[in-house]
């Protein structure tokens, strides 16, 4: 006779089976985990993975005023942005350095009476004077000691006896003679009627610039005398018209130029000039960017022997 099967006690069956194969599977991971640290007494040092890595220890925060200590068990992080640092302020200091040079040099020119400007080609026109309630005021740049001026024909106009005013150490205006003038160049020579001795500019070599090489233009733009704007030279041999005249190398700069500007001088980062500011591009007097400069070079012959 077949005895059945007693239901009842299938919980306790399925307990008991269950709580033997988890005893099975906890024994064998027990044997096969790591040695503990303290096992490298019989078996020789610790596994890298069990060293103790190196803590960090945070200090307080630091009274106003001191420097908060280093964090120990870190190595020190060098200052990656100190080299740049170093650059911008070497760069800084050459631009302050050049500017000053040259701006005890620079001049206000004024005249009588405002020459009829000539007509706007396209946008592309000498640069004016500034014209303010009393009359117009141009820039010039002292080259010699005995006073001589260089500037742009277009900020003399027709005016043989013009005032130049020393802007360095409190204004000072003389009258000075129209001594040459060259149309091919736009540039004009003046004379300070005075037997001081006045402090000139450095006169470099336009020929060695290249695109991309930083300028200052430095004027009297609209009247704020001796201001100074930086760019870099666009290109150092543009060829244009301005009013049917042929300039075949002019540089081109995207230094501010504007009105008042004529005559003053650009210069590189060493605070040689380079150019003699005298046109720009304003089509519908909508500032560009663009202006241009006659290459110092091309004054050789106005400045010989003045």
């Amino acid at each position: 006779m077949i005895n059945k099967f007693d239901c009842s006690k299938m919980p306790l069956f399925w307990g008991l089976l269950v709580a033997s194969s988890a005893a099975v599977i906890w024994l064998s991971v027990a044997s096969h985990r790591p040695t503990a640290p303290d096992s490298a007494k019989h078996y020789g040092p610790a596994p890298a993975a069990f060293q103790a890595a190196p803590r960090t220890v945070f200090q307080p925060l630091p009274a106003a005023g001191q420097q908060p200590p280093a964090a120990t068990g870190l190595p020190a992080v060098p200052a990656a942005n100190q080299p740049l640092t170093n650059t911008a302020s070497a760069v800084q200091e050459e631009l302050s350095q050049a500017i000053a040079m040259v701006r005890p040099a620079v001049v206000a020119i004024s005249t009588p009476k405002l020459t009829q400007p000539p007509p706007n080609n396209g946008g592309l026109s000498y640069i004016q004077p500034f014209t303010d309630a009393i009359q117009p005021v141009g820039s010039g740049l002292i080259v010699d000691r005995r006073g001589y001026v260089l500037t742009t024909i277009q900020t003399v106009g027709e005016a043989k006896k013009v005032h130049v005013t020393i802007l360095s150490g409190g204004k000072k205006k003389y009258e000075a003679d129209l001594v040459k003038l060259d149309p091919e160049t736009d540039l004009a020579l003046l004379k300070i009627r005075s037997n001081k001795s006045f402090t000139s500019a450095v006169i470099g070599n336009s020929d060695t610039i290249e695109v991309g090489d930083i300028v200052i233009a430095i004027g009297s733009p609209f009247g704020f005398s001796r201001s100074a704007s930086m760019g870099i030279v666009s290109t150092n041999r543009r060829k244009v018209f301005v009013n049917g005249q042929l300039y075949p190398d002019l540089i081109q700069t995207d230094s501010a130029i504007n009105q008042g500007d004529d005559g003053g001088p650009l210069i590189n980062i060493k605070g040689e000039v380079v150019g003699i500011n005298m046109a720009h591009y304003i089509p519908d007097k909508h500032f560009t960017g663009i202006g241009f400069a006659m290459p110092i070079n091309n004054a050789g012959p106005l400045l010989a022997g003045p």
